[in-house]
């Protein structure tokens, strides 16, 4: 798993993050979006993405699944996409990079 994914529920802690499809989508719209999330398999990677590239927001596809980013993000349910509006400190830039 990569460092990224570790760092889930710093992010969710002490940053900023909206999750679901609709949230994620006004984020990147209203453009609060700093970083898209998404589960491998997400089923809305291809709409989402688009939409985030359009608007130069990055986004970032996991190598887990929707239940495990829930699981890593403190949630007891499963997570297939989430918008980062502030990321608490952690330094999305360089573990994106790495990851």
């Amino acid at each position: 798993m990569a460092e990224i994914e570790k760092s889930f529920k710093t992010i969710v802690k002490k940053g900023s993050v909206v999750f679901g499809k609709k949230q994620t989508k006004t984020s990147i719209d209203e453009g609060k979006a700093k970083l898209v999330v998404f589960a491998d398999n997400s089923p809305d990677i291809d709409e989402i993405s688009t939409d985030a590239k359009e608007k130069k927001i990055p986004v970032y596809t996991s190598k887990v699944n929707n239940i495990e980013i829930g699981y890593l993000c403190g949630k007891a349910y499963a997570v297939s996409t989430f918008a980062i509006l502030d990321d608490g400190g952690v330094n999305l830039a360089h573990l994106i990079k790495r990851g």
